[in-house]
């Protein structure tokens, strides 16, 4: 209660997602309420039941919160154009709503040199809610991995599952190996299904994967679709076919791979990066707070 009352020291309020994780937005409007300008970040579909939300206790979280900050906020900034035209839809005609996309300080993500060990490394990192995208795509490794001997797979992140006897290597997620893991990997993938909650998704592994120069494969999902150059920094694939021919020709061609890693960590720089994103979330921050 005391932060709350204290609000009305500031220009304005920042608030990321959510302030309190569960029930109605209470202290997000409150807060509002004495500062008297809210500035609104959110970067997934949060507005959604997603089905990770296993916990008794999330019974407990309204969905229609989003919606409600929203039509509070005075400015509201969006991981990706999709978000963005949800916001649109909810905010006030007098707010503001722009799209940043959530970056990496490039300076921290190095490309390595790869190992010249006779392997190409295929990898994931994430969170143990997006498990069962990797899993679903079991079938096209195992032909992968019929075809080349060559190919070994490295999940960072994943919740367990049953490997089949192929050679996956499954590593918890770690904040201080988390670009170590990244640069190991020759082709990072992101496999998604088509549905509210992952049109909603940001592609911030991608980026991550493109900033370590790292060439990639992605589903043409939401904000994939505008990170993702298909064919230049990476390949989009729907089908499972289309999984398996894309990851086959990155396989089988070295200086393809390559062309495209570099190609996308020139793009991190160019477009998803804290030196370029920074300046640009400052100057909405100082406007909002004059209004």
């Amino acid at each position: 209660m005391v932060d709350i009352i204290k609000a009305s020291n500031y220009d304005a309020i920042f608030i990321l997602r959510e302030a309190f994780a569960l029930g109605p937005p209470f202290v997000e409007l409150a807060l509002q309420k004495f500062c008297g300008r809210m500035i609104f970040d959110f970067d997934d579909a949060i507005y959604t039941k997603s089905l990770a939300y296993r916990n008794p206790i999330d019974r407990l979280r309204d969905f229609r919160k989003t919606a409600k900050i929203i039509g509070s906020a005075d400015t509201i900034i969006a991981g990706s154009s999709y978000l963005a035209r949800y916001a649109t839809e909810h905010c006030r005609s007098d707010a503001r709503v722009e799209v940043l996309p959530t970056v990496v300080d490039h300076n921290l993500y190095h490309p390595r040199r790869k190992d010249d060990n006779g392997y190409i490394t295929l990898g994931w990192i994430g969170t143990p809610r997006g498990s069962h995208y990797v899993a679903d795509l079991m079938p096209v490794f195992k032909r992968l991995c019929t075809r080349f001997k060559q190919l070994r797979m490295v999940f960072v992140g994943v919740e367990p599952f049953d490997t089949q006897n192929l050679p996956i290597e499954i590593r918890d997620w770690s904040l201080a190996r988390e670009t170590k893991d990244i640069s190991e990997f020759d082709i990072g993938i992101m496999p998604l299904t088509d549905d509210e909650e992952t049109r909603g998704k940001c592609g911030f592994k991608l980026i991550q994967y493109m900033s370590c120069a790292v060439a990639l494969v992605a589903s043409p999902v939401g904000a994939n679709n505008e990170i993702v150059q298909d064919g230049k920094t990476g390949f989009l694939a729907d089908t499972q076919s289309q999984w398996e021919s894309r990851i086959a020709m990155l396989i089988e061609d070295d200086l393809l791979r390559k062309r495209m890693a570099d190609c996308g960590r020139k793009r991190a720089i160019e477009h998803y990066s804290l030196e370029v994103t920074a300046p640009v979330l400052f100057k909405i921050l100082t406007e909002t707070a004059k209004r």
